[in-house]
């Protein structure tokens, strides 16, 4: 699958069509990937880039869904494991295993996810919004569900991600939210 995408990335920059109008008119591009048995979106506009997984350092005392930190070019940033995130049974890493780095704001973090699916484009009419009440603590993260052909999938949004894990402290440290156990 990635290999496919690849191949049709290098053949579009081959080509060298500005493909950007057609881009604009197609709607919202959006990532699918798979985190434990269940398939989610995240906007493509919030991912700075995809990465095979490197070594993970603990975290001592750090918050439960921080499974660690990661150098990136020299760069220090937390990782988060979406299954413990959304309260799916622990996984193993393979060789299909991603980190996304997500950018919602100032602060980059990581996601890791068991796949990447694919690249998918949906306008506005695919997209619904879900009360946040609906939710369970752990899948607040999830601001809407996308219709797309055969399937309903949510969509993470990465700053509900942050907000939830994540608060500001004094002098723009970044603090871990206490949670009741």
């Amino acid at each position: 699958m990635l290999e496919e995408l690849r191949k049709q990335l290098e053949a579009r920059l081959a080509s060298g069509v500005d493909e950007q109008p057609v881009a604009l008119d197609r709607g919202r591009q959006f990532l699918a990937c798979r985190v434990a048995e269940q398939e989610l979106l995240v906007a493509v506009n919030d991912i700075r880039e995809i990465i095979m997984p490197p070594p993970v350092a603990f975290l001592p005392g750090g918050h439960g869904k921080v499974e660690g930190v990661i150098a990136l070019r020299g760069e220090i940033m937390p990782v988060l494991n979406l299954r413990k995130m959304l309260a799916f049974s622990k996984g193993q890493l393979t060789p299909m295993t991603r980190i996304l780095i997500v950018s919602p704001g100032e602060d980059d973090f990581g996601l890791i996810v068991d796949e990447i699916v694919e690249f998918v484009w949906l306008e506005d009419k695919d997209l619904d919004p879900v009360a946040q009440n609906y939710l369970s603590n752990e899948f607040r993260v999830v601001s809407g569900i996308a219709k797309t052909t055969g399937a309903v999938r949510p969509i993470l949004d990465v700053g509900l991600v942050l907000s939830s894990v994540f608060i500001k402290g004094d002098r723009d440290e970044k603090h871990f939210v206490q949670t009741a156990s």
